[in-house]
């Protein structure tokens, strides 16, 4: 394990790898993960993962912060990278299918070096806020190593994410109102009971794992990155972590060049989107987020600053998107490749449609979509635009009746 240590990105104040608290105890700041990249480079070679067996997040275990001998795995990870052509005409467009999981969500990269972390800790109860993905991937691999889950959700979550979280033995507490105000029952709840806190809006163990997406991108394409990687952003957890990953990536020497990596939020809820296109160093809050796109109405998002620093360091940009815009590209995605995705994670393709056609993506270039949910928990998005079912009687003039004139 090369992690050397935690450090306040606010104050500066360094912290052991043993350090429980979610943020530092003398400023209330941000953790990242300090690393020996010339131990690891020494160490970790492109060329051992050749000869490795091991597939998925812990791949890339190595890089990890982890010890391996207190791994908590559901064999999440190696997703497919999918070449689509015909969502965005123009461009080389690959759809990296990171719903393709045990809980169905991305989170699972986060959730696997958490609950890892926390068994490394001797954590037995932990706590987590969440629009109901992350709840439903912490709780799954809490089950796995037999740790107490609290999984507090705001009263809007759909009902089936909900039922997974419940499933999977975690406790769930809805709370009333916005998902600002789940967070601070949350925090209040987890300090008056000496819970573990897990939220993927500030655990950098989160974002240790989402930067296995970059590895896993760079090794599907021979390790040629791609021009651009999009994703929905909602804490920013993901791209933050992607953005780990291809610096980290860079600094190894295992790859030439950093893609410029895009954040795409709907125009209901869009802090570090509006941030950027104003160039501001700050996040506006968006008090009353409304947006179909659950999974990205995060409004105050801890990491926001975060994200600004890596668009600007990768040469990348956000984009705002409507929520029609987010329908039709689920509505595309799921007829023209067969992906049937949540809408939240369509926002990515929505984002990258728009691009292209203000000529910012340029015709021939390479992107990377990543699509972080499924279509399953979106149900009640979908029976927008998806046509009733046609009902027949088991008889052959019924055949004729209904399904004749459709030949």
């Amino acid at each position: 394990m090369y992690a050397t240590g935690l450090k306040c990105l606010d104050c500066g104040a360094a912290y052991p790898t043993t350090e429980k608290s979610p943020t530092c105890s003398k400023c209330q700041g941000l953790f990242e993960i300090e690393y020996d990249h010339d131990e690891m480079r020494k160490n970790f070679q492109k060329s051992e993962l050749k000869a490795s067996r091991t597939q998925g997040v812990w791949r890339y275990g190595k890089a990890l912060p982890v010890r391996k001998e207190f791994k908590v795995t559901l064999e999440e990870g190696s997703t497919p990278l999918v070449e689509t052509s015909n969502v965005v005409p123009g461009i080389r467009l690959f759809a990296k299918l990171d719903y393709v999981m045990p809980t169905s969500s991305f989170k699972d990269r986060g959730a696997t070096v958490i609950v890892s972390k926390a068994r490394e800790l001797g954590v037995t109860s932990l706590a987590i806020d969440s629009s109901g993905n992350a709840a439903a991937s912490l709780a799954a691999y809490a089950s796995k190593a037999g740790i107490k889950c609290y999984a507090f959700v705001p009263s809007y979550t759909d009902t089936r994410k909900i039922v997974q979280i419940s499933a999977a033995g975690a406790k769930v507490i809805k709370v009333k109102g916005t998902r600002t105000d789940t967070h601070e029952v949350t925090e209040a709840a987890y300090k008056r009971f000496g819970w573990y806190y897990c939220g993927f809006m500030v655990s950098p163990y989160a974002t240790a794992g989402s930067k296995t997406i970059a590895y896993e991108v760079c090794e599907q394409l021979e390790w040629n990155p791609p021009d651009w990687i999009a994703l929905p952003v909602g804490t920013g957890s993901g791209i933050l972590g992607c953005y780990n990953g291809l610096t980290e990536l860079a600094k190894l020497g295992w790859i030439n060049k950093v893609p410029k990596l895009i954040c795409v939020q709907p125009n209901g809820c869009a802090p570090i989107a509006s941030a950027q296109k104003d160039g501001a160093a700050e996040i506006a809050p968006v008090m009353t987020p409304t947006t179909i796109a659950e999974g990205l109405s995060v409004g105050s998002p801890a990491k926001g600053r975060l994200v600004l620093e890596a668009l600007k360091n990768t040469g990348g940009l956000a984009e705002v998107v409507t929520d029609q815009e987010i329908l039709q590209s689920a509505q595309l995605l799921a007829s023209k490749e067969g992906l049937f995705v949540e809408v939240s994670s369509a926002a990515s393709a929505a984002g990258i449609s728009k691009l292209v056609k203000s000529g910012v993506i340029r015709c021939g270039e390479t992107v990377v979509c990543i699509l972080t949910g499924t279509g399953l928990k979106s149900h009640k998005e979908y029976t927008k635009f998806v046509p009733e079912p046609i009902e027949i009687e088991p008889r052959l003039e019924s055949l004729d009746q209904h399904l004749k004139p459709l030949q």
